[in-house]
C-alpha cells in the first residue's frame, strides 16, 4: 500500500533523489497528501501528526535517510518521533566488481537508492582493472570494465542522493588479471605486483594514466589508491635487476612517486594500511604484536589516509589493539569492515554481525571518523551483489542510533528496501550445516564444498559425513527460498537461485551419502538405484547454472559469467561421467570404481575436529593441478 504525502522542501535541489526513492519507500508524491515540511537542522529528527509531518536533517544523506524513517513511522509502528546523531562523519560500502561481477549501472542505482533511504553516504567501486583508461586498451579487456560516461552516470545518480562516490583502484598489487596479458608483462614484478622505484619511469607514467582515468568520471577529488598485500613486491624482476631492498624502503619511494601523482593530479588519497604492518613484522596481515619502528611510521605519507581493514576478529580488544597501533601515524585511520560476501554463494550474516559489532563500537570509542563496508566477491563472484542490502542497514543502524536491535533494524531495512530480513539472514544456513564444528572466531562454506567436490572422488567425505541430515538441511532452505521468491518478486532471480542451489545441494547429499558405500560394499543392486538419483543430480545443476544465469543477468554485465558456466558445467559433466561408471560397475563391467572406492583423509578438518575454511574452488575440485592462472 502506497503512501501519499506531499513534500514541502526547503531546498528544491532535493526533489530528484526524493523522486528517484519514493518508490522504493512506499511513497507516491502527490499534492494532496499529507504535508511534510523539511527544513535544515543541527540532528535528524522525524516527526508525524495528525495533520502533518516534519524533517529536520543535518546533511543531504540525513534527509533520505529521514523518508525512509518516515515511511517506518507512517506505518503505524515506529512511533510518532524519531531523533538520531551520526556517530561517523562518512559511513558506506565498497563494491567489489573485480572479481569477475561488474555491476549493471541500473542495478549499481539499485544499491545507491537503498543506501540513501538508510542514510550512507560514501560509496566505491573498487575496481582494480575494470575501468577504461584511454592509453591502455588491455585495461580491463573482456573483463566489463566501465566506460568513463558510465561511471559520471553513477556519480551524478549518487550525488543526487548525497553520497560521495569515490574512485577505488590498484596502484601497486592486485593486478593479476591485466599483468597476465603478454603485452602487459613489462610492468610486472612478480605474481600481481607492479615494477616499482625510482628506475621504472614506465610504471609511473601507466599509474598516472590510470589515476587521471580513475578520477576524471567523480566530481568528489578523493581517491582510493589500494596497495594492499604487495607480498611480492621486489621479489621478482625487480629483485633480478636491482638486489635486495627492504619492503619499507620500497614502500616509502613508491608512495612518494604515486604521491607526486596524486599532487599534480589535485587528489587526496587514502590507501589500505597492511603493507607497513607486515614491514613491522610479516606474520600474517595485522599481527598483533607488530612494533611501529619510526622509520616505518615515517614512511606513510601524513595527508593520505590510512584504511585499517578487519572483518574476521569477535572481540572488542582485538580492534582496541589495532586502533591504537594505526593512531601512532600522523596520517588519518579509516576502518573498514566486512559483510561476508566471498565465501561462496551464500553471504555470511552469522560472521558479519559477530565481528562488526565490536568493530564499529571500537571505531567510536578511538573516534574514527570515517567507516565502511567492504563486500568482496573473491574466486569468482558466486555471491550476488545485492545479498549485501541486510548488511548495508547493519552499519547504518549502528551509525545513527549506536546499537543493533535486530527487531526494529528488520522494520527499518523493510521500509529502505521493501525486503524481509528473514530471507538475508537464512543465507547463512547454506553454511551451517548440521553438526559442524568452527574453529575459534571462524567460518565455514560447506555448500560450497559439498557443490564442488567430485561425485566419484568424495574428497571431503571425512569432514562432512552427515550426508543425510544436510539432504534434509538444504531441502528444507530450497523450500523456505521459494516462498521468499514468491513474496518479494524484486529479489526473485536472487531467491530462486538459493532455492535451486538448496535442490542441488540436497540431491548431492543423497548421492554422496550413497554412492560409495554402493561400491566399497560390491552392492550391485543399490549401485543400479543409484542411477536415477544422477539424473536427478544433472537435472538439478542444470536448473541451478540456469537460475545462476538469470540473477547474474538480473545485476551484472554478461562477461565473468563465463566462470560459474564452467564450474556448474563442470560438476554436470562429471555427474554424466559418475553415471556412466556407475551404470558399468552394476552390470558387471567394472569390478570396482576405484576413485569411489579408495580410503578417504581428512581435509578440512583441523586436530581437534573443528572446520578448517578453505576457499578457493580449484581446491574443492579435484586433488590434481587445474593448470597454472598466470604468466
Amino acid at each position: 500500500m502506497m503512501i501519499s504525502l506531499h513534500f514541502l522542501l526547503d531546498d528544491e535541489t532535493l526533489r530528484p533523489g526524493l523522486a528517484a526513492v519514493a518508490g522504493q519507500a512506499g511513497l507516491c508524491l502527490c499534492p494532496d497528501g499529507l504535508p511534510v515540511r523539511c527544513a535544515r537542522g543541527e540532528a535528524l529528527r522525524v516527526t508525524r501528526a495528525a495533520a502533518e509531518a516534519r524533517i529536520t536533517y543535518p546533511s543531504r544523506a540525513a534527509f533520505f535517510r529521514g523518508v525512509g524513517l518516515l515511511a517506518r513511522c507512517l506505518a503505524g509502528d515506529g512511533g510518532t518521533e524519531i531523533c538520531e546523531t551520526p556517530r561517523f562523519e562518512r559511513c558506506g560500502v565498497m563494491l567489489d566488481c573485480s572479481r569477475g561481477a561488474v555491476l549493471r549501472v541500473d542495478a549499481v542505482k539499485r544499491i545507491l537508492r537503498a543506501m540513501a533511504l538508510m542514510g550512507l553516504d560514501l560509496a566505491m567501486m573498487y575496481t582494480e582493472d575494470t575501468y577504461a583508461v584511454p592509453e591502455q586498451p588491455y585495461w580491463g579487456h573482456l573483463r566489463g570494465r566501465y566506460t568513463a560516461g558510465e561511471l559520471r552516470e553513477l556519480d551524478a545518480y549518487a550525488g543526487m542522493l548525497g553520497i560521495e562516490m569515490i574512485p577505488c583502484i590498484q596502484t601497486l598489487a592486485h593486478l593479476e588479471r591485466v599483468l597476465a596479458w603478454p603485452q602487459m608483462q613489462k610492468y610486472r614484478d612478480a605474481q600481481d605486483v607492479l615494477l616499482t622505484g625510482e628506475h621504472e619511469p614506465a610504471t609511473y607514467e601507466l599509474l598516472r594514466q590510470c589515476i587521471r582515468a580513475a578520477a576524471a568520471p567523480f566530481s568528489s577529488r578523493r581517491i582510493h589508491i589500494g596497495m594492499d598485500e604487495a607480498y611480492w613486491m621486489g621479489r621478482g624482476l625487480y629483485w633480478n635487476k636491482y638486489g635486495a631492498v627492504s619492503r619499507t624502503e620500497m614502500m616509502r619511494t613508491h608512495l612518494r612517486l604515486v604521491k607526486r601523482i596524486l599532487d599534480e593530479e589535485g587528489l587526496e588519497a587514502m590507501m589500505w594500511s597492511d603493507m607497513h604492518f607486515s614491514a613491522a613484522r610479516d606474520e600474517g596481515v595485522y599481527h598483533p604484536e607488530s612494533e611501529l619502528t619510526p622509520e616505518i611510521l615515517s614512511a606513510a605519507p601524513p595527508d593520505i589516509g590510512l584504511v585499517y581493514w578487519d572483518y574476521y576478529h569477535e572481540d572488542n580488544a582485538a580492534y582496541a589493539n589495532m586502533l591504537e597501533k594505526h593512531a601512532q601515524f600522523e596520517a588519518p585511520t579509516i576502518f573498514a569492515g566486512g559483510i561476508w560476501t566471498w565465501l561462496g554463494p551464500a553471504a555470511d550474516y552469522r560472521k558479519t554481525f559477530a565481528a562488526t559489532l565490536p568493530a564499529l563500537e571500537e571505531c567510536v570509542r578511538h573516534h574514527v571518523r570515517e567507516v565502511f563496508a567492504t563486500a568482496w566477491m573473491d574466486d569468482g563472484a558466486e555471491c550476488n551483489h545485492l545479498c549485501l542490502l541486510y548488511g548495508l542497514s547493519l552499519f547504518a543502524e549502528y551509525n545513527y542510533t549506536g546499537a543493533w536491535d535486530e527487531a526494529e533494524a528488520a522494520a527499518r531495512f523493510f521500509a529502505a528496501t521493501g525486503l524481509g530480513a528473514e530471507a538475508f539472514l537464512a543465507m547463512s544456513r547454506f553454511n551451517e550445516a548440521p553438526g559442524l564444528h568452527l574453529q575459534k572466531a571462524s567460518t565455514a562454506n560447506p555448500c560450497r564444498v559439498l557443490l564442488y567436490e567430485d561425485p566419484l572422488i568424495p574428497m571431503f567425505e571425512k569432514d562432512l559425513p552427515h550426508n543425510a541430515e544436510y539432504a534434509a538441511h538444504y531441502a528444507a532452505l530450497a523450500g523456505q527460498f521459494d516462498g521468499w521468491a514468491a513474496e518479494f518478486p524484486s529479489m526473485a532471480p536472487q531467491y530462486g537461485a538459493y532455492a535451486a542451489l538448496g535442490r542441488a545441494l540436497s540431491a548431492k547429499c543423497r548421492w554422496r551419502g550413497a554412492a560409495a558405500d554402493a561400491v566399497r560394499g560390491r552392492d550391485r543392486a543399490a549401485a543400479a538405484a543409484l542411477l536415477p538419483l544422477a539424473d536427478e543430480n544433472i537435472a538439478a545443476l542444470t536448473a541451478l547454472r540456469d537460475a545462476w544465469y538469470a540473477q547474474w543477468m538480473d545485476t551484472n554485465k554478461p562477461f565473468g559469467f563465463e566462470v560459474l558456466d564452467i564450474r556448474l558445467g563442470g560438476v554436470r559433466a562429471r555427474f554424466e561421467t559418475a553415471k556412466k561408471r556407475m551404470a558399468a560397475f552394476a552390470d558387471g563391467t567394472l569390478a570396482d570404481i576405484p576413485e569411489l572406492s579408495c580410503e578417504q583423509l581428512p581435509v578440512l578438518t583441523d586436530e581437534d575436529g573443528a572446520f578448517r575454511c578453505r576457499n578457493l574452488w580449484a581446491n574443492m575440485a579435484t586433488a590434481s593441478c587445474m593448470g597454472k592462472s598466470f604468466g
